[in-house]
């Protein structure tokens, strides 16, 4: 298949100079490759062109203005998940346009898009009662939905970022009197991070399912795609989705922000954890931040009430297997793109 020069310097500025020139870890290279799915679907669903033949004539100011309502229209996108895709697109453009004057053109296109101001004070999280609301949903039988419930009772538990779950191996756990699970970081920096009993419960049993154990599959992703050797962030979003459409349905009362993520997750475990008295500097290294003033946002979430202990949360229930097409954000994509995910 014939590529044009913008397929054709895509697939180097993944396979050689992300990783060879610039270094980038593997989460960073993932999170510009993810940026790009999306960019591929809008112009084989909206253009009609697949993504072998897109070109730099192809992307005009023009253009990024219907892509960018689409993004916030069709794929419901929050300000920051579209300024990430922007952001992705033009950082390759740059690299672009020192190599090729055709894509001078597409740079300055990129560079005028005029993304959503993305809020700096408030962010989506699960009150206590919404996190269990949420791990109940799952069905515990079979493969799907024991995965599934394992997979989000772990997100909320270690407060890790989507990418970071992506990346757990078999390896990574240790089933002790104090459980933990290896995170892989921003940076390449690692961190061990406690695992209460009741999610230690849910991996021995999800893995018992899989006919895995600690010893003889230490390493294997986790929680492993269909299609790959481990599942995707996208893949995580669209659960995380379908089970917060779900919880919304079932519970007017509760889930009342419009745009949940797997980062929310994240934010829930550090909301609650303040709201039980951890110190910020422990939140600070439970989280894997760099800085202490990027935790402090959490003294500015949710300070009126303030809970001594987490609540135990519950996992059983009959809700049937979800998750049917868990990978179509992944279809119509080239290999290169497909590999750095």
């Amino acid at each position: 298949m014939k590529q044009t020069l913008f397929t054709k310097q895509l697939a180097e500025y993944f396979n050689v100079y992300l990783p060879l020139n610039k270094k980038c870890s593997k989460n960073t290279i993932s999170s510009y490759a993810d940026g790009f799915v999306a960019l591929f679907q809008f112009f084989k669903e909206i253009k009609d062109i697949p993504h072998y033949r897109i070109n730099y004539s192809d992307i005009t100011t023009k253009t990024m203005d219907e892509y960018l309502l689409w993004l916030q229209s069709e794929k419901n996108y929050s300000a920051a998940s579209q300024k990430q895709r922007i952001s992705a697109l033009s950082s390759f453009l740059k690299y672009a346009s020192g190599r090729e004057i055709a894509s001078l053109g597409a740079y300055n296109a990129v560079s005028q898009a005029q993304t959503p101001k993305i809020p700096k004070t408030v962010f989506p999280y699960f009150s206590a009662e919404e996190i269990r609301i949420l791990l109940g949903i799952p069905t515990t039988k079979g493969k799907s939905g024991s995965r599934d419930v394992t997979l989000l009772a772990l997100l909320y538990d270690s407060g890790a970022r989507a990418q970071e779950i992506c990346d757990i191996m078999v390896g990574d756990l240790t089933f002790a009197k104090t459980s933990t699970v290896r995170i892989h970081g921003k940076g390449n920096k690692a961190r061990e991070i406690p695992i209460s009993s009741d999610v230690v419960k849910l991996i021995k049993r999800y893995l018992a399912e899989r006919g895995k154990t600690l010893k003889d599959n230490r390493d294997e992703h986790l929680f492993p795609s269909q299609r790959s050797d481990r599942i995707t962030t996208a893949c995580i979003r669209n659960l995380v989705r379908k089970y917060v459409t779900l919880a919304k349905s079932n519970n007017p009362n509760h889930f009342k922000e419009e745009d949940y993520s797997p980062h929310s997750f994240r934010h829930s475990k550090a909301v609650h954890m303040l709201e039980a008295g951890i110190p910020l500097i422990y939140i600070r290294n439970f989280l894997g931040h760099e800085s202490i003033q990027t935790t402090e946002i959490y003294l500015r979430i949710h300070q009126g009430s303030v809970s001594r202990i987490l609540k135990e949360r519950k996992t059983e229930t009959s809700i049937p297997d979800i998750l049917e097409h868990p990978h179509s954000e992944n279809q119509d994509i080239p290999d290169f793109i497909q590999n750095a995910r």
